[in-house]
């Protein structure tokens, strides 16, 4: 269970705010030393107390002057490219996630469309002879998508057919029966 929410506000009494102070500072002093050694990377924490002029530095105030020293060395520039470069990865990553699922939610979409169209002209509610020819040709496009994934899948269950031999018929030409199923009709259909 994670720490509850800590309103934030000026601490009055002054021996009080002196104890948060401290406790504060020891608990981010002790996740800064836990981050350099599950990382591996150098860190440094700089306290600054503007009414009394006291300064804390962790790990040391050697250790501490040395690492801004190092940054300050570098170029302007290449010290505002390292300081953007996670964030940018970071935003990139997430760019591309919500990208992939904007493009799987436009198939998912475009499928909607054209199950919708096939159900209307199923239901005589369109005619094909109505259609645009953009609407033709992604109905082309996605009937056929549809036709080698169910035969993909039909394949997966029965691996045994070959591809140039019909699905569901016998080597006579009569239909196969799966599971005790008939072959004669009885002049219903089993839906």
């Amino acid at each position: 269970m994670g720490r509850p929410k800590v309103k934030l506000a000026w601490v009055e009494e002054r021996k009080r705010r002196a104890t948060v102070c401290q406790r504060r500072m020891k608990e981010l002093i002790q996740m800064a030393e836990e981050l350099t050694i599950v990382c591996d990377m150098s860190a440094c924490l700089v306290f600054y107390n503007r009414k009394n002029g006291k300064l804390v530095a962790w790990p040391s105030l050697e250790e501490a002057q040395s690492l801004i020293d190092c940054n300050n060395a570098l170029p302007e520039t290449e010290r505002n490219m390292k300081a953007d470069d996670e964030e940018s990865s970071f935003i990139k990553t997430i760019t591309k996630e919500i990208e992939k699922k904007l493009e799987l939610s436009r198939k998912a979409i475009e499928e909607l469309k054209m199950d919708n169209l096939m159900l209307q002209i199923k239901n005589g509610s369109r005619m094909i002879a109505d259609l645009s020819q953009t609407e033709i040709e992604k109905l082309k496009s996605y009937t056929s998508k549809k036709i080698v994934y169910y035969d993909r899948e039909l394949r997966k269950q029965h691996p045994n057919t070959s591809g140039n031999e019909p699905f569901l018929e016998d080597d006579d030409g009569e239909m196969k029966t799966y599971e005790g199923e008939s072959s004669e009709s009885d002049g219903a259909d089993n839906a």
